[in-house]
């Protein structure tokens, strides 16, 4: 949406509303496009209500205690000017009545168009009426119903248009044929009262270009809300999504911790523990067959060292899935390099510039990388890989790509262990994709926030 562009008094107004279409208002015509008019024209009505009522009061007022005046100016024909003011105070006080129904609306700008013309020649009766030296002071009315109908009594800009030359038409008729005016008289008559017509036109003009300015304006203010509603609705509902999906993605590392902890129990029981178990047993009879037989003892010896020796690889084995000592001691880069020569394809690492990070960055590296490689020997069915990591603007990156068979990302339901890396990334504000397509191999990318 844009700003309105509210130019100078020859030129346009346009502004987007709601419905789509722009609104325009030009200088020869008041007017917004077929779809927008009819709003305004409420919206006139309803801001301009108590103005029509209130320019209605002060006519009946002004009308009505200028007839005191009639009395010293005209006396002889003061009754007949009291039946015009009378006539012209009872309609006005009809259609101040008729305001305050439900059918006032559809009609207000006729109706009060028409008042507006019977006020005006209610005094160009009167002109007709008095004698010539009277006339002058009644013509001086008129002046002040013209900016009237413009302004206070708030008739649009084309209705209050209309009734101006009505009046007009009136007074040049009497002040011709009725009065015989003379013509430098009727020439400076006429100058002040196309003056109080130009006056009248300006503020017309001026009011209404405004009120249509502020009824856009609001309009734009209130779509912009809608909107600001509806980006908040679908904000609150991202959000919502968001924190469903953190929920899930805690919910899955405890159980994954927990699932490893079972591993790891089971790994120890099945395997160190009877390990120990047994040499526990082999030992007690090393001890009864040593006072027996001193050979048997000694082969009995040497087999229980090589089983110690397996128990202490296996307890090596399940402590480096825990968490790796080269990674520890040396860094991602060696402790993948490692990891990539007992590959049983060929591995190629590139680690140029990695230097060493937090604990939790480099186990996430780490082991995201590891699945990735295991993925490979699973599925892909890979001639090569290659592995390779960067830090570059405050972020720690690695990619495994593979030339293996590949998958349709669209198709295939992604593992468990691709599940497990995505949470283990996202746990320290790391984000995981993955590019696939059959037969073109795999590429596995995951970015690391670090400081720099």
């Amino acid at each position: 949406m844009r700003e309105p562009n509210i130019g100078s008094g020859i030129g346009t107004m346009a502004q987007r509303t709601p419905e789509g279409p722009r609104a325009r208002i030009r200088l020869a015509r008041l007017r917004f496009t077929p779809d927008l008019e009819p709003a305004f024209r409420a919206y006139h009505f309803e801001r301009s209500l108590l103005f029509m009522r209130f320019a209605i009061v002060l006519e009946v007022v002004l009308y009505a205690s200028f007839g005191v005046l009639d009395l010293l100016i005209v006396p002889d024909v003061a009754g007949w000017i009291w039946l015009i003011r009378s006539g012209v105070v009872c309609v006005s006080l009809a259609v101040l009545g008729f305001t305050y129904t439900r059918s006032f609306e559809p009609v207000a700008q006729p109706t009060l168009a028409v008042v507006a013309a019977i006020a005006g020649l209610g005094i160009v009766a009167m002109v007709a009426i008095a004698d010539a030296s009277a006339s002058a002071l009644y013509y001086a009315g008129l002046l002040l119903v013209i900016p009237w109908a413009y302004s206070v009594l708030r008739l649009r800009f084309r209705y209050a248009t209309g009734v101006a030359p009505v009046i007009i038409v009136g007074f040049e008729a009497v002040a011709i044929w009725v009065k015989h005016m003379p013509v430098d008289l009727l020439v400076n008559a006429n100058f002040f009262f196309v003056s109080s017509v130009i006056i009248g036109m300006v503020a017309g003009y001026t009011i209404e270009r405004s009120m249509r300015t502020e009824f856009v304006q609001r309009r734009l203010i209130e779509a912009q809300r809608s909107e600001l509603a509806e980006r908040n609705v679908r904000l609150d509902s991202a959000l919502q999504e968001s924190l469903e999906e953190l929920k899930a993605s805690r919910a899955r590392i405890v159980a994954a911790g927990d699932r490893e902890r079972r591993r790891i129990e089971r790994d120890i029981h099945d395997g160190a523990q009877q390990q120990l178990i047994a040499l526990a047993v082999k030992l007690n009879l090393a001890g009864s067959v040593v006072r027996r037989d001193a050979e048997k003892t000694e082969e009995l010896l040497a087999q229980l060292e090589a089983e110690a020796q397996d128990a202490l690889e296996n307890l090596r084995d399940l402590a480096r899935g825990i968490y790796p000592p080269l990674l520890s001691d040396r860094g991602l880069a060696v402790a993948l390099e490692a990891q990539a020569r007992k590959a049983t394809f060929p591995v190629r690492v590139e680690a140029d510039g990695i230097g060493r990070y937090a604990p939790e960055v480099e186990a996430a590296a780490y082991f995201c990388c590891l699945e990735a490689l295991q993925n490979v020997g699973k599925y892909a069915r890979a001639t090569s890989v290659c592995l390779e990591l960067a830090c570059a603007s405050g972020e720690l990156t690695f990619e495994v790509v593979d030339d293996g068979i590949g998958f349709d990302l669209e198709t295939a339901s992604l593992g468990s262990g691709l599940q497990n890396m995505r949470d283990r990334l996202a746990a320290i504000g790391g984000s995981l994709t993955i590019e696939a397509h059959a037969g073109r191999g795999t590429t596995v990318r995951g970015r690391i926030p670090v400081p720099q």
